[in-house]
């Protein structure tokens, strides 16, 4: 039979249109397709015509019949009468063979090949069988790969998203910091003028140039609340204006009321009309926040966003808010050093936080990368490490003991009769059985410099760092003592009543570079030896 190689099929279609192809060219088979049930649910048939389809041409195969076969995990072949309407009425009734070939791998995954044809199937001799299992085998591994390959892309998708969210969020942030250290050193500026009227004039100019604040007028009120009067302010250029000269009642505006009412809280209103000097010079957002002396209103700040046009964003609120907050504190003389202080605390917390959820959001993404590694380096049926891990690990280990001069040893595990263990209990007892294994194997060798993986299929491989004399042969012993102590019933084994592993073991010492498949090699004669010694027990490579 030709071997296949994967990266020849761009599409999952082209994968299905080809190896249905030929399942139906070896079973003469006249329907044939592909019901994918896990981990969603397709179905490609393939037409006389050799084109794939995603509905059945003859209805839906029965579905208490594909879980039957599922469930067994076996070939499973019913003979039965298509409806009328599909006889040839100079032939009459049909007698067909539905055959289901299941194709479960994972828990996350199954599937199975349905034809319909005149052949029993199930009766193929092993050389007429033996090619649709390696079919039916490499479909599986293909689908679940690619299905593998997905969740990846999915996850790696996802992280996409977050890390775009938390760049957004960082932006935000990073803004938001921006000002809040802008205001900081406004406050240690205003902190230093040497009267009310210097302080007013530097707030206005200090918001204008550092807290993108396009226009503002700063009013103080009396004791009363009955007249406010001007300070500081702008003009329609964002141009410093002296307002002393101005003094009038309190208007009863509901926002001005609003205002005056609310102790740090921002009136915010948008798309409104914008004066100056009661004319009106644009439009945009209008906000006012009050000043206060402890529980009593002692003035307001208003501001617009006439010249540039921002927009008014959560943050900016705050800021301003801390603002006039700040420029509160700072008129009352008697409380200037107090207040500072209690200002500065405030904002240094608010940097600290800021500055604490980017770290936690940088170690959030760096586990999520580490456990998205991790991944791609473990076995999820046993938990020990996988092929890939092993060929990584080995190689290293290779440098390294051809590096130091001392010597390397591994040790290759196969399960007795482990083919008749899944016809005889099922698949699913054989992933259970293997889980247990492996947890053996990792018990029996769990230092650092060494490694237990799972090879492939009944495979197990152990890798000794600079063993000592014998040591893999005592492991080698551990290994057997402790898989008899499980005493795994094994009904189908020809070697024991329980299941048993063969064990080939090799040493040496690395001299060239990136030799070690030769390692691999010698462990897999020594294998081969205590199979052919008659299974469960140990081969050393001579």
């Amino acid at each position: 039979m030709q071997e296949w190689v994967p990266e020849e099929y761009s599409s999952l279609e082209e994968l299905c249109t080809v190896v249905l192809g030929a399942i139906r060219e070896k079973t003469d088979a006249h329907l044939v397709g592909l019901v994918l049930l896990m981990p969603q649910q397709r179905q490609f048939w393939l037409t006389h015509s050799g084109t794939l389809v995603g509905q059945c041409p003859a209805g839906d195969p029965p579905a208490d019949f594909l879980a039957s076969s599922l469930s067994s995990g076996s070939l499973r072949c019913d003979a039965f009468t298509p409806l009328a309407e599909a006889w040839d009425e100079a032939e009459g009734p049909l007698n067909l063979i539905r055959c289901a070939i299941p194709l479960k791998r994972t828990e996350q995954f199954e599937c199975v090949i349905y034809l319909e044809t005149r052949r029993r199937v199930d009766r193929f001799a092993a050389s007429q069988r033996y090619p649709l299992q390696l079919l039916a085998q490499y479909l599986a591994a293909e689908l679940e790969a690619r299905f593998l390959s997905g969740c990846i892309d999915e996850e790696r998708d996802q992280l996409r998203h977050v890390r775009r969210d938390l760049d957004l969020s960082l932006q935000v942030q990073e803004t938001f910091l921006t000002l809040l250290r802008s205001l900081h050193e406004v406050s240690v500026h205003l902190a230093g003028c040497g009267s009310e009227r210097d302080l007013l004039r530097e707030a206005v100019l200090q918001a204008r140039s550092k807290l993108q604040i396009d226009r503002l007028a700063i009013f103080l009120i009396d004791e009363e609340r009955r007249t406010m009067r001007g300070t500081w302010g702008t003009d329609e250029f964002g141009n410093l204006t002296d307002e002393s000269t101005y003094v009038s009642v309190i208007p009863d505006h509901p926002v001005v009321q609003q205002a005056l009412s609310s102790k740090d809280y921002v009136v915010l209103l948008d798309d409104v009309p914008l004066y100056y000097e009661r004319r009106v010079v644009g439009r945009g957002w209008n906000a006012m926040v009050s000043l206060w002396h402890d529980e009593r209103p002692i003035g307001w700040i208003a501001a617009d966003n006439l010249l540039h046009r921002r927009p008014a964003k959560n943050y900016y609120c705050e800021i301003f808010k801390q603002f006039a907050a700040s420029l509160s504190q700072l008129l009352i003389r008697q409380r200037t050093e107090e207040a500072l202080r209690r200002l500065n605390q405030e904002l240094e917390l608010r940097v600290s936080e800021r500055t604490r959820e980017l770290a936690e959001a940088n170690q959030a993404l760096a586990l999520a990368n580490r456990q998205l590694e991790a991944m791609s380096l473990e076995d999820p049926l046993t938990g020990i490490a996988n092929r890939r891990h092993w060929d990584l690990f080995l190689t290293g280990a290779w440098e390294r003991a051809r590096r130091d001069g001392c010597q390397l040893a591994v040790l290759m595990l196969d399960v007795d009769e482990f083919k008749a263990y899944n016809d005889t209990l099922g698949h699913p007892q054989g992933d259970r059985c293997l889980h247990m294994l492996a947890q053996v194997l990792h018990q029996c060798e769990r230092r650092r410099a060494n490694l237990v993986a799972r090879y492939g299929g009944e495979e197990f491989a152990i890798l000794l760092y600079a063993p000592s004399r014998g040591e893999a042969e005592r492991l080698a012993e551990r290994i057997h003592q402790e898989i008899q102590h499980l005493a795994i019933p094994h009904p189908g084994s020809r070697v024991a009543d329980f299941v048993t592993v063969s064990i080939g073991f090799s040493y040496v010492t690395p001299l060239s570079g990136n030799d070690w498949p030769s390692l691999m090699n010698q462990a897999d004669q020594a294998l081969y030896g205590a199979k052919q010694a008659g299974r469960a027990r140990s081969f050393s490579f001579e």
